[in-house]
This record gives structure tokens, sequence and C-alpha cells, in this order.
């Protein structure tokens, strides 16, 4: 009898064993296929071009567009794995659990909010990415913002765009909001409202980067889950310093 129970609870433990390591084969085949995939498209669009010590990206867009025609910007957050093509789609489900080319990936792309009408001239133009908890792919690491001491290390990022301008983002809050936070907003019927909100923005950042916002400020929000909470977000907003190149 003992003999017995004892087979059953190592026959159980095997396959215990079997299962769990076969989900971690899973999960490291769905990360290395991510790593592959994204290191692929950033190698075969993407140079880099260094002037007065910082790293900045020349876009191969006629190719990009062909491959994609929804690829509306490039992102990137210099010496950080935040190097992808930026993408929107009919609804915010299009690209939510799909690549670029429409295959489905658990990584998804990283989008724009498809309520932006005209993205990067908008007030506020939301993009969101996946935090995938391993790794650092997608917007895993803008959590790490959370930390002053990491934010001071990478004040800014940049949006890359079809029209061959490259836009500067400096960034001035980063909070953990609810996904339903009025930081959400897109809109904002007076400059009254718009600059209530920028307010709001800075009071809730975990620390204050003096960066100055206005009513006639356009900013960026990028959004990731916490992975602590469904219903939270960390959310990083920048506000346009800097617009270099592109067409008049």
């Amino acid at each position: 009898m003992k003999k017995t129970i004892r087979y059953i609870l190592l026959t159980v433990c095997v396959c215990v064993f079997c299962y769990s390591a076969y989900n971690l084969i899973q999960i490291y085949l769905n990360y290395k296929k991510i790593d592959d995939d994204y290191g692929e498209i950033a190698k075969t669009y993407t140079e880099k071009k260094v002037e007065e010590k910082e790293s900045y990206l020349q876009i191969n867009w006629d190719e990009l567009l062909q491959r994609n025609k929804d690829v509306k910007a490039w992102i990137q957050i210099p010496n950080t794995n935040v190097n992808y093509p930026v993408l929107q789609g009919e609804t915010n489900d299009t690209y939510i659990h799909s690549d670029i080319d429409h295959n489905e990936l658990s990584a998804g792309s990283i989008f724009i909010a498809s309520e932006n009408e005209d993205p990067f001239n908008d007030f506020n133009t939301v993009i969101y990415g996946h935090n995938m908890k391993i790794g650092g792919e997608m917007f895993s690491q803008l959590k790490e913002y959370e930390e002053e001491s990491f934010y001071k290390e990478h004040p800014n990022f940049y949006i890359y765009t079809p029209d061959g301008k490259t836009r500067t983002y400096t960034v001035f809050s980063a909070a953990v909001v609810k996904d339903t936070a009025d930081q959400y907003n897109l809109t904002y019927a007076t400059d009254e409202a718009f600059e209530s909100y920028l307010k709001m923005c800075k009071e809730d950042s975990a620390y204050d980067t003096g960066t100055e916002v206005n009513a006639q400020s356009q900013i960026v929000s990028l959004s990731t889950c916490t992975n602590v909470r469904e219903d939270e977000r960390f959310l990083l907003q920048g506000v346009l310093t800097a617009t270099d190149g592109g067409e008049d």
C-alpha cells in the first residue's frame, strides 16, 4: 500500500515537473520570438546616427510603410529596450495581441490610441505597450521611471515620424494611475481646462522633474500595466521640447 502511494506521489510530481518545464520552455520561446521579431525589424528599418553624444535613428520609411501602412511613428528611449515601430489600428484591440504583420503575438505591438485623430498634433497622444514582466521587452522598462534616478539618466524620449521629423519629449510626469484616470483624456474645451489637466498630472507624479508645461504644450502619454493590480497603469508623460528635420 505504501509503495503504491509513493508511486502515485512520484508520478504526480513528475507530471507537475514536466508541465512546469513545458510552460517555462513556452515562455522562453515566446520571449525569444519577441526579441527576434522586433530585433529584425529594428535592424532592417533603422540605422543609428550619433550627433553631439546623442544617438538618433534614421528610419527607412518607404519600406516600413510598404510592410504596414498603419505604422505612424517610431519610438526610442536611448539606452533602454524601447526601440519600436508605433502603429495605430481601427480600434485599440487591433494590435494589442498582433504584431506588425497582423500575426498573433502575446506582446502585441506598441500602438497609438485609436481615438487620437491627429497623433502628435493632438493635445495628448496616448501610446500603449505591454509590460512583459520578464526581459524588459515592449514598455516593461517604463516602470523604472518610478525611481527619480532612472528619470535623470533618461529624461527624454524620441518620436520619429514619416514626414522626417524627430520630436524630442521631455518627461514631466511619472505616475501610477487607474486605467480610467483623467490622465487619459485627449480633448479639452478650453486652455484653462488643459492647464488644469497638466497641473493634475504633475501633482500625481512620483517626483517633480521641473519640466514646464502650459496650454500650448503638446504631450505624449506612454501607458503600460503595473502587473500589480488589473485596474492600475503606469503612465509616463513627456512634453514636446524640440522638433528637428522634416517637411515644412
